[in-house]
C-alpha cells in the first residue's frame, strides 16, 4: 500500500511540474529534466526494490531527459532566429551532426512566416520538417 501511495505521490508530482503554465516552446530542458529524473527514479525503484536503484534511476533519468530538452530547446531557438532575422541559421556539434533552419515565406495578414528545419548527420540528411513561426504569443488556434 506505501509503495502505491509513492508512486501515485511521484506521478501526481511530476505530472504538476511538467504542467507549469509556460509557453509550450520554453523551458524544455528543465521540463525534460524533471520528468526524466521523475520517471528514472520510478524505474529505478521498481526494477531494483532499493535506494541506490531508485538513485541511479533519478540520475539517469535526469541526464537523458536534460540531452532531450535541449534538442528540443535548440529546435526552436533555430527556428525563432530563422524567422526573425530572414536568414539561414545553421547549429553544428562537436560529433558533426547540424540543424538548419531556412526562412520561407512571410504572410503578412497572419504575420507568420514558413520555416523549413533539417537535421544532418555526418552530411547526410536525415529529417525535413516545415514549421510556421508567428509573430507575438497565440494563446488558441484562431487569429
Amino acid at each position: 500500500m506505501k509503495k502505491i501511495f509513492m508512486m501515485s505521490v511521484a506521478v501526481s508530482f511530476a505530472s504538476v511540474i511538467y504542467s507549469c503554465a509556460v509557453p509550450e516552446d520554453r523551458y524544455n530542458t528543465q521540463k525534460g529534466a524533471v520528468l526524466g529524473a521523475g520517471l528514472g527514479a520510478l524505474a529505478g525503484q521498481a526494477l531494483g526494490h532499493n535506494t541506490r536503484s531508485t538513485l541511479l534511476g533519478t540520475g539517469l533519468g535526469m541526464l537523458i531527459g536534460t540531452i532531450t530538452g535541449n534538442a528540443i530547446d535548440q529546435s526552436h531557438q533555430a527556428g525563432r532566429e530563422a524567422a526573425a532575422t530572414s536568414k539561414r541559421v545553421v547549429y553544428y556539434d562537436n560529433r558533426g551532426a547540424a540543424l538548419e533552419a531556412i526562412p520561407g515565406r512571410y504572410d503578412q495578414q497572419r504575420r507568420c512566416r514558413t520555416i523549413t528545419k533539417r537535421v544532418w548527420e555526418s552530411g547526410r540528411l536525415m529529417r525535413e520538417t516545415v514549421e510556421e513561426i508567428c509573430e507575438g504569443d497565440r494563446y488558441n488556434k484562431e487569429y
